[in-house]
């Protein structure tokens, strides 16, 4: 099975700090939490500086639960460049 190509619409996805849905979904954990800035010392992020992204591409099993249990729509996968979510 090729590398899936895993799209996570921002806009869509406005608060995955508390949210994770997708997170917890996964049963290969593919998608991980991040921040859309980099480190800055003694400074917190701003929660909604968080993003979900894929991180493990080469254990995805293509089950597309987290496309599934997305309550935005936010995620998008394909597979060889054919639109599967």
């Amino acid at each position: 099975m090729p590398l899936p190509h895993i799209v996570v619409d921002d806009d869509r996805c406005n608060d995955p700090l508390s949210c994770r849905i997708c997170l917890l979904a996964c049963p290969t954990r593919v998608l991980g939490l991040g921040t859309s800035v980099g480190p800055e010392k003694y400074k917190e992020i701003d929660p909604h500086r968080f993003v979900v992204r894929g991180v493990r591409y080469q254990v995805c099993s293509g089950c597309l639960k987290c496309v599934e249990v997305c309550p935005t729509g936010a995620i998008e996968i394909t597979f060889d460049g054919s639109k599967t979510a």
